[in-house]
């Protein structure tokens, strides 16, 4: 097979994207260890959560170059993950006001106990209710809308002999007709082999059933809207296939959007570990970019796929990650994974067209010795900055490129 090295952004440009706060690293998701700083670290401490924080972070990230943020709404009283629509509206003007040209992202993970509340309130669709709102009407560019508990669906079609899912390589194998498939109503604990905090693995209780019919509600939301789809990948071979699945196979998928963003999150489980090479990092990337399938027929619509990748290493497991870097100009020099992430999407034949740092994904930084400190997602990005400069490597700031990269061909002003 013919490698693809091609991405959407220009050669030798990246985006810069920071995702400035997630749903692991909250206070409910902790529990203290006595380490203040792994303490601080771990409860999500140093997040900005209050709209003034929020605000004056915005700026600063833009100012910095940033053209890719992804939210996660906080309760500013309680630093938890929210679902209330309200956050994420007021997120989304303040992005208009200070970063007025960058990628807006908002994520729809079902971690934590108020987004519990708000889907025994108001059913799952409230835990990604924004990917139904224009941005100009607090929506966003990118709504994320498969990550972890959709996986459900996966383990589902496994349990009923569809599929066989080869963890160890990362591949799966079609074994009955898949539009056949009927996803199941049992509701059950969501048991997923992910890296996380203590409560930051707590999914609740769902069904295959529940995730595909939020899975179709978010697809005709985006569809109507003719704004981008957005997924992460948590496991290798089941989150691929899933990706995959509604690209290719679900009724009514991906392809009437026409335009996918795979986020790439090494290290966030077991079965998607932190690339100890170069060589395994630009195998995924060039996995998630041949996820659709090529179009034969005038019929088809193109899915016109861009990656973006993420360094999701815990602060517990950092110190296995700090080893000799393997290809550029800093080859042999001993890094930690975020620095090393940075180096393998600065590539020339990477593939990668943004580039995620920030909170959500590693709130902290290694010291000569390799022992954790606290940072801010400012420091995250000077950092990678530094980085990238030293290979040579441009950030996209320019409006007609970014006002490409998330447009949908054919969709509305195409």
């Amino acid at each position: 097979m013919t490698p693809i090295s091609n991405s959407l952004t220009p050669p030798g440009q990246l985006i810069l994207g920071v995702a400035r706060t997630g749903a692991k690293f909250t206070p409910l998701n902790h529990k203290p260890t006595g380490d203040p700083v792994f303490d601080m670290i771990s409860s999500g401490a140093m997040i900005p959560v209050t709209p003034d924080e929020i605000r004056a972070e915005m700026a600063s990230l833009y100012h910095a170059g940033v053209r890719y943020i992804h939210e996660h709404a906080r309760n500013p009283a309680t630093r938890e993950q929210s679902a209330e629509p309200a956050i994420y509206k007021s997120i989304s003007a303040m992005a208009r006001e200070v970063a007025p040209d960058a990628l807006l992202s908002f994520g729809g993970s079902r971690n934590g106990q108020e987004i519990a509340s708000a889907i025994k309130t108001h059913g799952e669709i409230a835990r990604v209710a924004h990917a139904g709102l224009d941005r100009d009407a607090g929506g966003a560019d990118f709504v994320t809308t498969q990550a972890a508990i959709e996986l459900q669906i996966v383990l589902d079609m496994e349990r009923q002999g569809f599929i066989r899912i080869k963890p160890q390589d990362g591949s799966y194998k079609v074994l009955r007709p898949l539009h056949t498939y009927e996803p199941s109503g049992t509701v059950e604990e969501a048991r997923l082999a992910v890296n996380s905090t203590a409560g930051g693995a707590n999914y609740g209780s769902s069904s295959a059933w529940i995730q595909y019919e939020t899975a179709k509600w978010t697809i005709d939301a985006r569809e109507r809207l003719g704004l981008p789809y957005e997924v992460e990948w948590v496991q290798e071979a089941r989150s691929a296939f899933l990706t995959w699945y509604l690209a290719n196979h679900m009724p009514e998928g991906l392809r009437r959007i026409g335009r996918l963003n795979i986020t790439l999150l090494f290290g966030f489980s077991p079965r998607l570990p932190f690339p100890k090479s170069y060589a395994a990092f630009k195998r995924l990337v060039e996995k998630a970019k041949r996820i659709a399938n090529p179009v034969w027929d005038e019929e088809t619509r193109p899915l016109h796929v861009s990656v973006s990748v993420g360094c999701a290493v815990l602060p517990q497991h950092a110190k296995d990650h700090v080893l000799p870097v393997d290809v550029g100009p800093l080859r042999g020099v001993v890094l930690g994974p975020l620095e090393r992430l940075a180096i393998y999407a600065a590539q020339p034949n990477a593939g990668v067209d943004i580039l995620r740092v920030g909170l959500e994904d590693t709130p902290y930084v290694l010291d000569d010795t390799a022992d954790l400190m606290p940072t801010t997602n400012l420091d995250l990005v000077w950092r990678t900055r530094g980085i990238l400069d030293t290979h040579g490597t441009k950030l996209v700031t320019d409006m007609d490129t970014l006002t490409a990269f998330k447009s949908v061909p054919g969709g509305p002003g195409q």
